[in-house]
């Protein structure tokens, strides 16, 4: 492959959750000069491993992966923050290493802002977040939203009222630079200017793919979440409001240690909400139609599918 030719070129994988989308860029990096951005919203947490299904120690150290393990569980992380990080993972690979950049992960709302772009907003503050939280507790849900309303009626109608956390973030916005949402959606916004080729992973069979996800899960218990969770819990200074112990699976799991739940309520909340999950990523991905997309019936087959996808774009 001709280095000069890998300059703007940019590929995903996109796919539902629990379709193999990390063991395909695995075996992808053994035939491609290629380097693997994650685009998810867990990985990013360290010590979540186990119920992130975080590629092993050793797999990442033949297998590197940029933005995993970046952040503390404690701290939080921002679309914005992921816009600029992964922008400047991309510049390094094609600049620097001369190799392919290949984001690949399940986290929709992180593609959304790669392909249309980043809206210039402020980032967030806790005394506004704080204020805005005491208007939740001290009135209701319907009353904060209607403020909102009042404020930002274009937003406000694509929002429900039971939404707190974009009620909140657009409230932030209103009350950090006293324009609404909808203004600064209007004016111009931060690309990636990259060649975007995105790469769509499908199930030949939805109902083995969730099959797969409950097998999944369960060899989950078998290798020791709970132990991992119990010792986040154990930590002290989290608490189930924490993003990352909002992670499917994390936040059930702390219910039950808790004794909030059951230990069936937990196993069967964990496989419900990642079923409603993979549903709403589908939706997502329905969104992209310039897209290659690969029904998988068979890894191998998928895999030399998208060899030969990359190394045509890539040698013309």
């Amino acid at each position: 492959m001709n280095i000069n030719n890998y300059k703007n070129n940019i590929f995903c994988i996109l796919g539902p959750t629990g379709i193999g989308k990390t063991l395909i860029a695995m075996e992808l990096c053994k035939l491609l000069p290629i380097n693997i951005i994650s685009v998810d919203s867990g990985l990013i947490y360290k010590e979540l491993n186990i119920g992130t299904a975080k590629p092993t120690f050793n797999e990442l150290k033949l297998f590197p992966h940029s933005l995993i393990n970046i952040l503390d569980p404690r701290d939080s992380y921002s679309v914005n923050k992921f816009f600029i990080d992964v922008k400047n993972e991309i510049y390094n690979i094609l600049n620097v290493n001369k190799k392919i950049p290949l984001l690949v992960g399940g986290t929709m709302m992180y593609y959304n802002v790669l392909f249309n772009g980043l809206y210039k907003l402020p980032g967030s503050n806790k005394y506004i977040r704080k204020y805005i939280n005491m208007l939740f507790n001290k009135y209701n849900n319907k009353y904060v939203y209607n403020l909102l309303y009042k404020i930002d009626k274009e937003s406000a109608i694509n929002i429900h009222y039971n939404d707190k956390y974009r009620i909140i973030r657009n409230l932030e916005i209103f009350f950090l630079t006293n324009k609404n949402l909808s203004f600064h959606k209007k004016i111009s916004k931060l690309y990636l200017n990259f060649n975007i080729n995105k790469i769509i992973i499908l199930p030949s069979n939805k109902e083995i793919l969730i099959k797969n996800i409950k097998k999944r899960f369960y060899k989950m218990l078998d290798l020791g979440f709970e132990n991992e969770v119990l010792k986040l819990y154990n930590r002290g200074d989290l608490n189930i409001n924490m993003p990352s112990i909002k992670c499917i699976g994390y936040k059930q799991m702390w219910l039950y240690i808790e004794k909030k739940i059951s230990y069936s309520d937990m196993i069967n909340l964990s496989i419900k909400n990642t079923i409603f999950l993979i549903k709403k990523q589908i939706t997502w991905l329905k969104k992209w139609p310039d897209s290659y997309i690969i029904i998988l019936d068979n890894y191998k087959k998928c895999i030399n599918k998208i060899f030969n996808f990359i190394n045509k774009l890539i040698n013309g």
